[in-house]
């Protein structure tokens, strides 16, 4: 994992990231979940901002910046740092692994999912006779006594009911959780070489700590670009947070919805139109290659152009045609593949060096191993785990690899595009699964199983996959010891996963699910997952080969895209 002379993970480096996660990860719950019982957050309880939706989070960001003038602060006092800048960045990359499991794609959509079957099974909607014999009582709160306080509020965690009910389904969960983190860790660790040190991708959301902290060049606060940059965006939000404050001064927009203005077929097929205008992804643009940056507009585009010609030959709609989210299953599937194919001889000589036929670097040999016994361990918990949730073999495969692969070029997107944001939503394991066999041929104790793996595959905003990778780039690049950015990096994922869940917990017994915390939480996330079993089994479905056969078009087409962009100067 290589031996790099900076240590990164310092004694005070582990004391002050620990002690600022449960910090950053409360910021980031109170911003996001716990802002006021309204659809889509924010109520007179507080407005809803939403970090975690984008690649880059802005309250890691802020804490980096306070760390870097604190730092340079003390230089300037006692002649001394009082934290080195690797450690910053070891610092940076546990709050950005930390706020991703806390993010609106993970722990925040599992919390509302345990107790949502119990507490709003009704008569009318058979949920008792339908699945409750198939939902694990030890992933689930099924009391609804105890789940009484979570939902009306005013109540406590901290009774010896409450906190039996909730503790076993709890760490069931985040031992799966720390379980998928150390299998996408350890795949880090394979690829990293080849994507960090051959391909040479340019990683652009890296670029930002280390140019904060000055790692890289003279540092951000002596550039004068920066503080014009910096005026100009942060006057735009100031002076809309005093608007906010005084009605009587008019917004300042910086996003328009578009698709009123076209009342009339085949214009009014295009759907929701934002044309929006963010400083952030204006400065991304400036890290991103010029042939990505084109892609990135220009495919938004040409979804727009599909529904529209589909609406004029009179199939918009129709069986979900055209199969846009199917479309871009296929295109993350074919970025994950590519990757992997490109680097076809850097996995063969990792599985030389891992059988010892190459002994030309045995540190890389010893880590490649570690890595592969964890990836193997993380695999035989994963099995284990599902198959006593009452999952078939098959399911449990076909699920978690389709749920990697998708890691992989979520990573692979960030990686080389620096992509501002990754979602994909609608479109997780259980769908494709669903959508290729039918909800027909699938046992219900699968189908349950998908229902609760919703807590993580709702849509993959916030994935921690591709942050851990850019500690890697980071620690390449400055010379960190990469044994220790692997350490910060499942550090910041452990105590993020569990500071997560105790902090959501603790709020939701405070405010309560239907009164100060987010409607959302329970009209999206908890509800979401269980209306859709209520279809899988009122509803059995066969194979729906036409959304089959455009996720191969998007596989396919993604691919001849990549091997044109590798053989043509565009």
């Amino acid at each position: 994992m290589g031996n790099g002379k900076k240590l990164g993970l310092t004694k005070r480096a582990i004391l002050i990231g620990s002690i600022l996660i449960p910090i950053s990860t409360y910021w980031v719950l109170r911003m996001e979940i716990m802002s006021g019982n309204v659809g889509g957050g924010g109520s007179s309880f507080g407005g809803a901002q939403y970090t975690t939706c984008l690649s880059i989070f802005f309250n890691v960001v802020f804490i980096t910046i306070a760390l870097t003038l604190i730092s340079n602060l003390g230089r300037r006092l006692f002649a001394k740092s009082l934290l080195n800048e690797d450690e910053i960045l070891t610092i940076y990359i546990m709050l950005s692994i930390s706020t991703g499991v806390a993010g609106t794609d993970m722990i925040q959509v599992l919390i509302p999912i345990l107790g949502h079957a119990f507490w709003f099974a009704t008569p009318e909607n058979e949920w008792e006779s339908l699945f409750f014999p198939y939902l694990p009582r030890w992933l689930t709160v099924s009391d609804k006594a105890v789940l009484k306080g979570f939902y009306e509020g005013q109540s406590t965690l901290y009774n010896i009911e409450n906190i039996k009910a909730w503790i076993v389904p709890l760490a069931s969960w985040s031992l799966l959780l720390m379980t998928l983190l150390l299998i996408m860790f350890c795949t880090n660790i394979i690829i990293k070489r080849q994507w960090i040190e051959r391909e040479r991708l340019s990683y652009p959301i890296a670029q930002i700590p280390m140019s904060i902290t000055g790692s890289e060049g003279k540092g951000l606060f002596k550039d004068k670009m920066f503080w014009i940059g910096f005026a100009i965006a942060s006057s735009i939000d100031i002076y809309n947070g005093i608007a906010y404050l005084l009605p009587t001064f008019p917004l300042f927009v910086v996003k328009y919805e578009l698709s009123y203005l076209f009342t009339s077929k085949p214009w009014n097929s295009m759907g929701w139109t934002i044309v929006a205008f963010f400083p952030f992804a204006v400065g991304l643009g400036y890290l991103i290659p010029i042939d990505l940056a084109f892609s990135c507009w220009f495919f938004f585009f040409f979804s727009k152009v599909q529904r529209m010609i589909a609406s004029v030959i009179g199939l918009h709609g129709f069986a979900g045609f055209p199969f846009i989210r199917e479309q871009s299953f296929g295109a993350y599937i074919g970025i994950c593949f590519f990757a992997v194919f490109i680097g076809r001889k850097h996995f063969k000589n990792v599985l030389q060096l891992i059988f010892g036929k190459n002994d030309v670097n045995i540190s890389d040999a010893k880590s490649y191993r570690l890595s592969i016994l964890g990836i193997i361990g993380g695999w035989l918990f994963i099995i284990a785990f599902s198959l006593y949730a009452g999952m078939s073999f098959w399911a449990i495969m076909s699920f978690f690899g389709i749920y990697f692969l998708l890691a992989l070029g979520i990573t692979r997107m960030r990686a080389e595009l620096g992509v501002p944001a990754h979602d994909l939503h609608a479109m997780d394991p259980s769908v494709v699964i669903t959508t290729a066999i039918g909800t027909r041929h699938i046992r219900p104790n699968n189908l349950t199983m998908f229902a609760l793996f919703y807590s993580f595959n709702r849509a993959y905003r916030s994935h921690p996959m591709p942050h851990s990778l850019e500690g890697f780039k980071i620690a390449h690049q400055i010379g960190i010891n990469e044994s220790r950015m692997f350490l910060a990096t499942i550090l910041g994922g452990f105590i993020g996963i569990i500071s997560a869940m105790w902090i959501l917990v603790d709020g939701f017994y405070r405010l309560g699910a239907l009164a100060k915390i987010s409607g959302y939480a329970v009209s999206a996330f908890g509800r979401e997952p269980f209306d859709r079993l209520q279809n899988w089994v009122f509803y059995p479905s066969t194979t729906n080969y036409p959304a089959v056969a455009f996720m191969g078009i998007g596989f396919v087409f993604t691919i001849l895209l990549l091997t044109l962009r590798t053989r043509l100067i565009w």
